[in-house]
C-alpha cells in the first residue's frame, strides 16, 4: 500500500511540476490560475480516497469498484462545494481556470485507476 501511495504522490508531483512549468513559461501567475489551491485540494482528496480504497481491499474487495465510483463522485462534489465558488467569483469561468481544474482532476483519476487496476489484477 505504501508503494502505491508513494508512486501516486511522485507521479502527481511530476504532473504538477510540468503544469507549473508551462504556466511559468506562458507568464501566467499561479495566483491567477488558482494553481496551489486546486492542486492541493485534488491531491489531498485523491490521496485520502486512494488510501481508503487500498485499505478496503482486505475485507471489501468485491465492492472496490463501487467505492471508487462513490469516491470519485464525492471528490467532484467537494470541488463544486469548495472550489467552484472561487472560480465563479468574477462572474465567469475562464479557459485557464477550466484547465487548471481538469488537468489535475483527470490526472488523478488516471493515476488512481491505474493503481487500482494493478491491485485488482493481483487478486
Amino acid at each position: 500500500m505504501r508503494a502505491a501511495l508513494i508512486s501516486f504522490s511522485l507521479l502527481f508531483l511530476g504532473i504538477c511540476s510540468l503544469h507549473g512549468l508551462s504556466l511559468f513559461l506562458l507568464e501566467i501567475s499561479f495566483k491567477e490560475a488558482y494553481f496551489v489551491e486546486v492542486y492541493g485540494a485534488i491531491f489531498g482528496f485523491t490521496f485520502l480516497f486512494l488510501w481508503a480504497l487500498l485499505r478496503a481491499f482486505n475485507g471489501l474487495s468485491h465492492y472496490v469498484a463501487w467505492l471508487y465510483l462513490s469516491a470519485s463522485g464525492l471528490k467532484f462534489g467537494l470541488f463544486f462545494l469548495f472550489l467552484w465558488p472561487v472560480f465563479r467569483a468574477d462572474g465567469a469561468v475562464s479557459i485557464l481556470e477550466k484547465t487548471t481544474f481538469l488537468i489535475p482532476y483527470c490526472s488523478s483519476l488516471v493515476l488512481e485507476t491505474r493503481i487500482l487496476i494493478s491491485k485488482l489484477n493481483k487478486i
